[in-house]
């Protein structure tokens, strides 16, 4: 149980105090890589649609202390700032879409793990989905307004998870809901080794308005983690951390279609590339040595990761990064490509990375 409650807090949040990038020692490049130091824990990052903007998750855990934040990141300056909660953070709550939700979150709690967005209709506010682990297991639903010099933001409302549940990632579908993964029972001491073996420990559920959450049927898989939905709605694409595979998943009327496709690597988050293929970022290591950097108190996890382009149609995967990991940045979550650079968020550490594309 210990070592399932730690393993939960410390794969959670995190905060940057400054407005701008800055870390106590200089950010200089490594290899290919170049930083943004000074946000911490950014496990998730997604642009917002149109601009050169980034919201980047924080997780608590090493330096960042018990709670944690969102971060606003320039793809073209290189700079950062606390974006929620901040100093002056907005609560307008929607009762009506998010009427089960039982008020804001404990701010001094938060804690801001995946996240995902949903463009706005009609020019209208994007919304943000951020799973919370903070005080609550809950997704966290945003309004981002994208209009002005910088984006603004405000918490509009929440959906708390099943008892039993450890969400991970979050993704929106085309009728206003999302879906979500589950990666664990928090409860279960056993979930480390049964993820160390490849066993179920998890699943999807889907969340409607006016309905709350329904578990998917035959979404079960090791550590159920990243997760995006086809445009149109009929696919759902899942992270299978624990299984080191990717797994498609139908969606619609009638009994769920699966198919697996092996990745060797354990395939942490998902993101959409501007040519349609998913990203799929992870760790190149062993299940049990990623436990042993989310038990710790380290700064940085500093073990291999890799990137993957996963063409969701053919069902086949291809290598785009391999790194052995350094002291600067290890064990990443995300690529998220803007233009001809790719950006990369780690579940623990003080920088995003970036580098050029050939």
């Amino acid at each position: 149980m210990k070592a399932i409650v730690v393993a939960a807090l410390l794969i959670a949040a995190a905060i940057g105090t400054s407005t701008t990038a800055a870390a106590a020692e200089p950010c200089n490049p490594a290899g290919k890589l170049d930083f943004i130091c000074g946000p911490l824990n950014t496990e998730d990052l997604v642009q917002v649609p149109g601009t050169q903007w980034i919201i980047a998750s924080g997780m608590d855990g090493g330096g960042a202390g018990s709670h944690g934040a969102l971060h606003l990141v320039s793809a073209e300056s290189k700079s950062w700032k606390v974006l929620f909660p901040g100093t002056n953070p907005r609560v307008q709550p929607d009762k009506t879409t998010y009427a089960d939700c039982p008020g804001a979150p404990d701010l001094g709690k938060f804690s801001a793990h995946g996240i995902n967005l949903r463009p706005g209709a009609n020019g209208g506010p994007d919304t943000l989905y951020v799973v919370n682990h903070g005080g609550r297991e809950s997704i966290e639903i945003f309004a981002l307004d994208a209009k002005g010099a910088e984006p603004a933001i405000t918490w509009i409302g929440c959906a708390v998870m099943p008892a039993h549940t450890w969400p991970n990632a979050v993704a929106p579908t085309p009728e206003g809901g999302f879906v979500v993964t589950d990666m664990f029972d928090p409860k279960d001491p056993k979930a480390p080794n049964l993820m160390a073996a490849g066993k179920n420990t998890g699943a999807v559920y889907e969340w409607r308005p006016g309905q709350g959450f329904a578990r998917i049927p035959d979404s079960e898989m090791s550590g159920n983690n990243g997760i995006e939905v086809s445009r149109d709605g009929k696919r759902i694409y899942v992270a299978a951390w624990g299984n080191r595979a990717v797994v498609r998943l139908s969606r619609g009327d009638g009994p769920t279609r699966r198919e697996t496709l092996r990745a060797g690597f354990l395939v942490d988050n998902l993101r959409w590339a501007p040519n349609g293929e998913l990203i799929a970022g992870g760790q190149a290591v062993p299940v049990k040595q990623v436990f042993g950097c989310f038990q710790s108190k380290a700064r940085r996890c500093t073990q291999a990761w890799r990137l993957d382009a996963w063409d969701t149609a053919a069902m086949k995967l291809h290598p785009l990064v391999s790194m052995a990991g350094n002291p600067e940045f290890g064990d990443a979550t995300t690529g998220l490509q803007i233009g001809s650079e790719m950006f990369v968020g780690t579940f623990r550490g003080d920088r995003i990375a970036y580098f050029a594309l050939k």
